[in-house]
């Protein structure tokens, strides 16, 4: 099978040839996850996906359908919804991935493939984890609406060997114009991140936070993020529980019992 992929900003194609599904391959396997959240007011179902994956001549397929489902607060349950579930597809070999977004826009003809490459370089005896990802215009994997995107997006990123512990990774697009600059690494036993967006055009940041997470006794671990407007955000995580405390402004904190969100996930594999 052949899978063809046009990137129009680079006035060009590739072509990739996958594997024969008749040709030996390995039984799919399906995983359900789901993570409710939970407050005082209501419970919904942040997450509820079914995957299957599978691996053919070495391309490995994944695919995902979301259906919508209900939540339920204290004026009842709501409706269910009646359209199409999303439904996302992946193939992957040697670095190359191949993303087929939102399958069920098919119909409606809003349907573009993007292309991820990630490699290895080594630069005078120091390896760099470098990766690009072509987003051709119309494709529909940024909007949070899975409407088709305007113009053509090349995303870049570098991870730089760590420097005293400390590991860089830069992150650039085109489309919003942003660099992502994050440092992260290792204090004591605790696991610190820094990040900063910064708008290249005009030359300022976008926003900057600052994150540690640090293992806590019986198994439980404790996150703290502070943000440049002032907001925070607590979480307390142990197996599949987490309890997320979010702080609005540092400046004059108030923690109210509806603020609160216990996340519960669950996983479930099926054998085919």
């Amino acid at each position: 099978e052949t899978l063809r992929v046009d990137v129009g900003l680079l006035h060009a194609h590739a072509t990739f040839h996958l594997p024969n599904t008749h040709e030996t391959s390995k039984m799919p396997a399906v995983t359900l996850n789901t993570r409710t959240d939970l407050t005082t007011s209501k419970a919904k179902l942040g997450t509820f996906e079914l995957t299957t994956t599978t691996t053919v001549e070495g391309w490995k397929i994944k695919a995902t359908a979301e259906p919508a489902v209900p939540e339920l607060t204290k004026s009842g349950l709501s409706d269910f919804s009646a359209e199409i579930p999303a439904m996302n597809a992946e193939a992957s070999k040697d670095g190359i991935t191949v993303f087929l977004d939102n399958l069920q826009l098919i119909p409606k003809k809003q349907f573009v493939p993007r292309l991820k490459i990630a490699k290895s370089v080594d630069v005078a005896d120091q390896s760099y984890d470098v990766k690009a990802e072509l987003i051709p215009k119309g494709n529909t994997s940024a909007a949070k609406d899975n409407s088709p995107s305007n113009s053509h997006v090349v995303k870049l990123g570098v991870t730089a060997p760590a420097i005293s512990g400390f590991t860089p990774k830069l992150d650039y697009s085109t489309g919003n114009n942003t660099a992502t600059v994050e440092v992260s690494g290792k204090v004591d036993k605790a696991t610190v991140t820094l990040k900063a967006d910064i708008d290249v055009e005009g030359k300022k940041s976008k926003g900057a936070s600052a994150k540690v997470a640090y293992p806590l006794p019986e198994g439980v671990k404790a996150t703290v993020e502070v943000k440049d407007n002032k907001s925070a955000k607590v979480e307390l995580a142990k197996d599949q529980f987490t309890l997320e405390v979010p702080v609005a402004d540092l400046t004059a904190p108030s923690l109210s019992a509806d603020n609160l969100t216990l996340k519960v996930k669950y996983s479930m594999d099926f054998d085919m």
